[in-house]
């Protein structure tokens, strides 16, 4: 009985102890799970510094690579503009020793051109004159009565003096690499008070439209070959025209200069005309240039040629 009673005394103390100690301290159990949950906490904490030491080495990847890309870039375009640089000096270069080129050229063409002039004007020219002078002295020298020696040696006179003046303006062209409005319209003008000179009964006409460009150029043949045109065409409406108003004038017509020669004669039928020489050499000039040629002529009211360059 008292071995009894001493038991149930020790086992409730045991009890109480354990009671206390279990509210004092966890158990083994616990303890370990507290411990687990630390070190998971300590390890999650290294993989995260370690996935962010990796994301910032990215980073600083990425950056290089765009620093390296920049760079590399900058260093491209001044090499590609050093050498564009080069390619244009080169080219400037090269269109300069072609421009010099060019001149030289035309400077020994120009020098040509005056020789042969100054030659067609020394020998031909001079030629010329002394057949007209020996026809004129043929004429006063000697009492010619037949009449058609007389007619036959006034046309070879006139015909000496119509090739001079068609040889002075072949050398007035030669002398020139380029003719300018100017020039031309000199040349017209010029050509106009001769033929008043020889005729002062017929009334002139010249007129230069306000729109026509004084620094247009034509070409040595294309300023030669619009004179030569104007020039026979004023010949055929004092030859055969009979008119008593002579026209010339220039317009400028969008991008096209517009050259028109026109009097009151009597005209003619264009349908039925004979195509002589004249005419047909008119023509000839025209397409060698480019141009175009236009003949109105209506019967009693007068001829109008239109050159169109």
């Amino acid at each position: 009985m008292f071995f009894l009673l001493f038991f149930l005394i020790i086992s409730t103390n045991l009890v109480a102890i354990n009671s206390t100690l279990n509210s004092k301290y966890p158990s083994v159990s616990e303890a370990h799970v507290t411990r687990d949950n630390t070190n998971q906490i300590l390890i999650d904490r290294v993989v995260l510094a370690e996935q962010q030491l990796r994301v910032q080495k990215q980073n600083y990847q990425v950056y290089g690579g765009l620093c390296l890309f920049v760079i590399l870039s900058v260093i491209a375009y001044l090499i590609y503009s050093q050498y564009q640089l080069k390619h244009h000096q080169s080219q400037k270069e090269k269109e300069l020793k072609e421009a010099l080129s060019k001149i030289e050229i035309q400077n020994k063409q120009q020098e040509q051109r005056l020789k042969i002039s100054k030659d067609l004007h020394d020998t031909i020219g001079a030629q010329l004159t002394y057949i007209i002078s020996s026809l004129d002295h043929l004429k006063y020298a000697f009492d010619i009565k037949d009449e058609k020696l007389k007619e036959k040696l006034n046309t070879i006179s006139s015909f000496t003096s119509h090739t001079i003046y068609e040889l002075r303006d072949s050398i007035w062209a030669m002398t020139k690499s380029e003719i300018t409005f100017l020039d031309l319209q000199a040349r017209i003008s010029n050509y106009i008070d001769q033929v008043k000179l020889n005729d002062s009964n017929i009334q002139f006409v010249f007129k230069v439209g306000h729109n026509v460009d004084s620094i247009i150029r034509f070409t040595t043949v294309e300023g030669f070959n619009i004179y030569s045109i104007i020039q026979e065409a004023i010949q055929n409406s004092l030859k055969h025209a009979k008119a008593s108003i002579i026209k010339v004038e220039v317009v400028k017509l969008v991008s096209n200069i517009v050259f028109t020669i026109s009097d009151n004669g009597k005209g003619f039928n264009t349908f039925n005309v004979k195509r002589e020489n004249g005419l047909n050499a008119m023509e000839k000039r025209i397409q060698s240039i480019g141009g175009l040629l236009e003949i109105n002529s209506i019967e009693n009211a007068g001829t109008e040629i239109i050159i169109t360059i």
